[in-house]
Formats: C-alpha cells, sequence, structure tokens
C-alpha cells in the first residue's frame, strides 16, 4: 500500500495508469492472493484504486482524497498543456483549409 502511495505522491503512477494484475502484485511483492485482495480493499477505500466496471478485476490509479494530485498545479504541465492545445487548434485549422481546397478543386 505504502508503495502504491508513495508512487502517487512522486507521480510514479499517475491518474488513470492500469494497476498491475493480482498475480504480478503477488509476485512483485512476495503477497498471497488474499493479502492482494485485502490491499485492494484498502486502496479502494482510499481512492487511491478504482475498478473499472466494463473490466473485471482491472483497476485503475486514482489521486485518491488524502493526496493532493500534483497533475493540476503544476505549472510546466499546464503550460505544455496549453500549449500542445494551441498547436492542435492550429493542425486542425491547416487540415481544414487543405479539404477545402482539395473538395474544392474537386468540384471544379
Amino acid at each position: 500500500m505504502e508503495d502504491v502511495r508513495r508512487g502517487v505522491e512522486q507521480r510514479r503512477f499517475l491518474r488513470g495508469m492500469v494497476f498491475p494484475e493480482s498475480a504480478v502484485v503477488e509476485r512483485l511483492y512476495g503477497l498471497s492472493e488474499v493479502e492482494v485482495r485485502s490491499v485492494i480493499r484498502r486502496l479502494r477505500d482510499e481512492d487511491l484504486l478504482q475498478l473499472h466496471d466494463d473490466y473485471q478485476e482491472t483497476y485503475f490509479i486514482d489521486v485518491g482524497r488524502g493526496i493532493p494530485s500534483r497533475e493540476s498545479t503544476d505549472p510546466g504541465l499546464a503550460a505544455q498543456v496549453a500549449d500542445l492545445t494551441a498547436r492542435l487548434q492550429q493542425l486542425s485549422s491547416r487540415v481544414q483549409n487543405l479539404e477545402s481546397m482539395v473538395l474544392g478543386r474537386g468540384d471544379g
């Protein structure tokens, strides 16, 4: 549990990442199946793991209630997202212009 908690705090585990299968966790940490289920239950109780409804026994990392999310407060990350958004809008505009040119020439 502490490894997952530290991983979320240190951003080694980010929101949305898939948590390893139980068998993998058993091998990595030398735990029994019962111990892994107990840890998963406790991580879910702390909102560090979310069970995805479409996939049985597939858990996704969440930031949890007691752990601050750095995703929204990291100014470098926010600037990168803003830059990528602007670039995407520029590319989208260029693609639309190219499509208009190609479609306009094909009609004539």
